[in-house]
Formats: structure tokens, C-alpha cells, sequence
């Protein structure tokens, strides 16, 4: 169940190879065919009557001349190109998952049989930069409790990735610009208390250098997760018993790392299978950042 599982939540492909090896001395090989070649299409020119052909043959002749000689002095890069001729990438055409109506898991299809796949968010707050080696492995004992608390194929795994703190750096911009603004309202009227004055101008210190900071660090999070597959004989069936155990498992894991494990549902799975999710991405503060300091600016 755990294969089809992987095999839904990602795309199948295989090479295919075709053809027979080129010999040690493929270079000359192929120079002879395609010189060869280019011979008898100019043979052809010269002698068909019809004047659009003498054209097209003398054109094609010339153009496998060219490349003759390419194989000659450019074998390190025609070569290769010539020997990936006999492969071929073979991605599915049909479509690797879809989600269930009731959005907390996705399905496959394999022949009659339907196979859902239900993933359990479990939050992990401790480090294990932070533990000692006996704290480390009373961890990894309790993770492999886990394992022992349903007969159903489950993978747990990880994911470390940069948070796109987009969102959170304009909110501390615009605070920031609201406070310099009633700064520079103040310093313009007369009559303002210069504690008034002063307290507007330490907010201003502070979101620019919260600001600062935030744009500068990489931010991360971890996302661990549990992943269970359940077959049935219609999508219904197999939703209904993976969510069943799914939802065991998490009472099951809650209890055990005292954490709150729940079944995640709608885009929420989509950071676990997709890969424009998964890939770790860098604001758009930290872009202008680099492209300032490699700009000189």
C-alpha cells in the first residue's frame, strides 16, 4: 500500500533505451555516413531535371556536409547529442492524484481499486540540537512507539523549509511608515510635548530595526508528518478506512510525544506531494536585498 501510495503522489516515469551502442571509433563512423550521405544528395541534385529539387537536394546536401564536419572538430558536443537520440522520457500522462470531496485525502486509482492516502501534522517543537544524547534517544524510542501503534504501512518524514515572510515584512513597512508620518507630523507642529516627540521617534527605531532584522534572516520551519494509505473498492471505502486509521494513529501519537497530531486537509496537503510547495523559497525582500548588494547600490 505504501508503494502505491509513492506512486500517486508522484509522477512514474522511465528511460527507455533504443539502438545498439556506437563502436570505439564512432567519431569516424559517423563522419563517413553523414559525408557519405551528403555526397548522394548532391549526386541527386546534379542530375534530377526538375529545378526546385536540384534546390532542396543541393540545400540538404550542404547541411550534412556542415554537420559531418561538425562531428569532426565538435564530437564532444554532437556525440552526445546523437546517443541521447536512443532515449526517451516517458512521463504519465494521467493525472498522479486527486483530492477527495471531503478534502483530508487524496486517491489514486490502480485498475477497480482505489487507494487514499491520509497525512497526520505533527507538530514538533524541540530540537535535537538542544537535547543531550539520553534526551536524543528517549526521542527516537518514542518515535518508534509510533510505528508499533497501527499494522497499516506508514512513513514518517520531514521537511525543512524558508518561510516566505512576504506578508509579515510589508505589515512591519507600513508600521513603519505610519510611525515615521506622525514623527514628521510632530516635528511640523507647534505646540507638541517633546516627550510626545520622542516616544514617536523611539516606535520609529523600533520597527526599523525590527525590520531590518527580519529581512535579513533566514526564517525556518519544520514540517513532520505521518502518511497512511488505505485500499477499497470504491473511493469512498478506501477515504473511509484511511481517515479511521489516520485518526487513530493521531490519538495514538498525541498521546505518545504530547503533542496535538491532526489530520491535515485541503492546501495543506499540497506541502507534502507538491513540489512547488516543498521547494524552499526566499522573499521578495531578500531578492531586492542580494540584487542591491550585487548591484553595488
Amino acid at each position: 500500500m505504501l508503494y502505491k501510495s509513492i506512486k500517486g503522489c508522484s509522477y512514474h516515469s522511465e528511460i527507455i533505451q533504443e539502438g545498439a551502442t556506437l563502436p570505439t571509433n564512432s567519431q569516424l563512423l559517423i563522419f563517413v555516413i553523414f559525408i557519405g550521405a551528403a555526397l548522394l544528395f548532391a549526386f541527386v541534385a546534379s542530375t534530377t531535371p526538375y529545378p526546385l529539387a536540384n534546390v532542396a537536394f543541393g540545400i540538404l546536401s550542404l547541411l550534412l556536409a556542415v554537420v559531418a564536419f561538425s562531428t569532426k572538430y565538435y564530437s564532444y558536443l554532437v556525440l552526445p547529442a546523437l546517443r541521447m537520440k536512443g532515449r526517451a522520457m516517458v512521463l504519465s500522462a494521467d493525472d498522479p492524484f486527486y483530492m477527495a470531496p471531503s478534502g483530508n485525502a487524496l486517491i489514486v486509482k490502480e485498475g477497480s481499486n482505489s487507494y487514499a492516502s491520509v497525512f497526520i501534522k505533527i507538530p514538533v517543537y524541540r530540537s535535537s540540537t538542544e537535547m543531550s544524547a539520553a534526551e536524543k534517544a528517549d526521542f527516537a524510542r518514542l518515535f518508534s512507539r509510533i510505528l508499533a501503534l497501527t499494522k497499516s504501512p506508514v512513513k514518517i518524514s520531514s521537511q525543512l523549509y524558508v518561510i516566505n515572510k512576504d506578508d509579515y515584512i510589508n505589515s512591519i513597512r507600513n508600521k513603519l511608515n505610519e510611525a515615521g508620518e506622525r514623527y514628521a507630523e510632530s516635528e511640523a507642529k507647534k505646540g507638541v510635548p517633546k516627550s510626545v516627540s520622542e516616544r514617536i521617534r523611539g516606535e520609529v527605531t523600533m520597527w526599523r530595526n525590527l525590520l531590518n532584522n527580519v529581512s535579513e534572516v533566514h526564517s525556518q520551519s519544520l514540517f513532520t508528518y505521518a502518511m497512511l494509505t488505505a485500499m477499497g473498492g470504491s473511493d469512498e471505502e478506501a477515504v473511509n478506512i484511511a481517515v479511521q486509521q489516520a485518526e487513530e494513529l493521531a490519538a495514538g501519537i498525541s498521546a505518545t510525544l504530547g503533542v496535538n497530531a491532526s489530520i491535515a486537509t485541503g492546501s495543506e496537503m499540497l506541502n507534502f506531494t507538491e513540489p512547488d510547495y516543498m521547494i524552499p523559497v526566499e522573499t521578495v525582500s531578500e531578492r531586492l536585498r542580494q540584487k542591491t548588494i550585487e548591484e553595488g547600490i
